[in-house]
């Protein structure tokens, strides 16, 4: 069973709670099966920067199998969380950028621009990162490498 951590920044807050409502709605059907779901910082919409928000996120990751960080351009938190060994986040835009990111990358984060992504969007991108598996084979081997 997936479990997930999320967090952002102070420009991502707004699109991390819509996320929250989409993921576990208050009066609908759960759309996701998830175990564990931890809302990392913030828990307003209260400056933060990213680097914080991600130190706190790197340290709860290893107990999640999947990871949503947020900022305003999805840079920022991608450049911060791939400083730890444990997670693979890759900033994604379209469905197709979080297929092929999960199928040969196995990113274990999906990193998300607010300034970029409509709820809408975000949903179709949440899905894709839920859904799609990891392809394995010559790919394993890369992520071998990536994690020694």
């Amino acid at each position: 069973m997936p479990s997930l951590i999320i967090g952002s920044d102070h420009r991502g807050y707004d699109l991390k709670m819509a996320i929250l409502d989409f993921i576990c709605p208050d009066n609908k059907d759960i759309k996701y099966d998830i175990g564990l779901i931890q809302n990392c910082k913030p828990h307003g919409p209260k400056r933060i920067d990213y680097p914080d928000v991600v130190k706190e996120f790197a340290s709860s990751m290893p107990i999640h199998t999947h990871g949503i960080l947020i900022c305003g351009s999805g840079f920022g938190v991608s450049t911060a969380a791939n400083r730890y060994k444990h997670i693979r986040a890759t900033p994604c835009r379209t469905s197709k950028d979080v297929e092929m990111a999960r199928r040969h990358g196995d990113i274990n984060v999906l990193c998300l621009g607010a300034d970029f992504t409509t709820k809408r969007q975000a949903g179709k991108l949440i899905n894709t990162f839920f859904t799609t598996r990891f392809e394995g084979g010559r790919h394993k081997r890369r992520i071998q490498k990536l994690m020694a």
